[in-house]
């Protein structure tokens, strides 16, 4: 025995699962809005590709995969239970 006291959660046996950090308000919004804004910039960006005739499937899949991924993270931040499993 040190002496000290314990004051983290390990210590006490009452072990709290923090949440990671991206997933706490505000970031998981400003990251949200971040890939939002991404996934719009991204499919704009094909489109423009597309028009030009440059680069064969790959803006298809820029115009397919950009917003999919913003949904898919803005899922993860926003909506997600990191507790739940």
């Amino acid at each position: 025995m040190s002496g000290e006291s314990s004051t983290s959660a390990e210590g006490s046996g009452n072990a709290v699962a923090t949440r990671p950090w991206s997933t706490r308000r505000p970031q998981n919004l400003i990251l949200s809005a971040v890939l939002i804004a991404l996934g719009i910039a991204l499919a704009i960006q094909g489109v423009v590709y597309v028009g030009q005739g440059v680069g064969g499937v790959i803006p298809y899949f820029i115009i397919l995969l950009g917003p999919a991924l913003a949904v898919y993270y803005t899922w993860y931040f926003t909506i997600r239970d990191p507790e739940a499993g």
